[in-house]
């Protein structure tokens, strides 16, 4: 475990990070609390229209956790992660986070999973209430890593492109509802495609917010496809990501001809993205795998 990274926060974000702690301890009771990342910005602004004086001001901070709970927790994960986030909100912080059961994340370090061995190894516990796990992490050897991140991405990215073709025959015919169901589910895998990638974790959660909102973690190219930072944006958003339950529930739920084809080509965009962030991380791959003889090259 390292904690080195933790103290390069400022005192402030120090202190915001304390009382998160606290309050998810005396509300969640977990066993672990480890941090895997964050994420801070500073803003400048100077303008001879504005005023003299340069304006600094320090964006919240966002704090990547994960907790581990007892087996016999019995709420389920969603619930925990919004009590983390009511928290969070309340002490000017933003919070992404994932839930395990002891049981699960022993399971995972024995089978050397990626993402729990790499919290184990890197991650900083920020709460411990002395139950330690005993089963070392292991690391992936650079061959065996490559050969997971591969078949990851063929059959998550494979589903998520073959989704983004259907959703445009549902377009071309008309059928626009379904149009957005369709690329609900291809964003929806191309953020696991790049979850499994980047971090080897694979969510259950099908809210496309907190999806992406895991791939900030190692990139906020994806968060920028859906702004939400306007009135319009925020209804392509949730025109996307609440497809399902309004196609379902919703006897009004219509999608117009304008709206789909804005979707789909931010989804599209998304889609180019994913690919970028992936060909970067296999690359990263191959660079630190080591050279064997004889060679193994393929004829032409």
């Amino acid at each position: 475990m390292n904690t080195t990274n933790i103290q390069q926060l400022s005192k402030p974000q120090l202190a915001i990070l304390v009382q998160l702690i606290q309050k998810i301890v005396e509300t969640v009771s977990p066993l672990k609390i480890i941090c895997y990342g964050y994420r801070t910005t500073t803003m400048i602004n100077w303008s001879c229209f504005f005023n003299s004086e340069t304006n600094v001001r320090t964006m919240y901070p966002t704090f990547d956790l994960l907790l581990i709970t007892n087996d016999s927790e019995k709420r389920p994960n969603h619930e925990i992660i919004e009590i983390v986030e009511k928290h969070a909100a309340a002490v000017e912080c933003d919070a992404t986070t994932i839930v395990e059961h002891q049981k699960a994340v022993n399971k995972g370090l024995e089978n050397g999973k990626r993402f729990v061995s790499t919290v184990f190894l890197y991650g900083a516990i920020l709460y411990n209430n002395d139950t330690d796990v005993t089963i070392p992490a292991k690391e992936l050897g650079s061959t065996v890593l490559n050969k997971l991140i591969e078949d990851n991405w063929q059959r998550y990215f494979g589903l998520a492109h073959r989704f983004f073709k259907t959703a445009n025959y549902c377009f071309e015919n008309g059928w626009y509802e379904q149009t957005i169901i369709d690329l609900h589910n291809s964003v929806e895998h191309a953020c696991i495609a790049i979850l499994k990638v980047c971090t080897g974790y694979r969510p259950t959660t099908r809210n496309l917010s907190r999806l992406l909102a895991l791939t900030c973690n190692f990139s906020q190219e994806l968060m920028v496809v859906f702004p939400r930072l306007t009135k319009e944006e925020i209804y392509f958003f949730n025109t996307l990501n609440r497809a399902y339950s309004d196609a379902r529930y919703n006897e009004k739920f219509t999608v117009s001809n304008e709206v789909a084809k804005i979707i789909m080509g931010r989804v599209a965009t998304l889609i180019g993205l994913v690919e970028k962030l992936y060909e970067k991380k296999r690359l990263c791959i191959e660079a630190v795998q080591p050279i064997s003889f004889p060679l193994n090259l393929n004829s032409q």
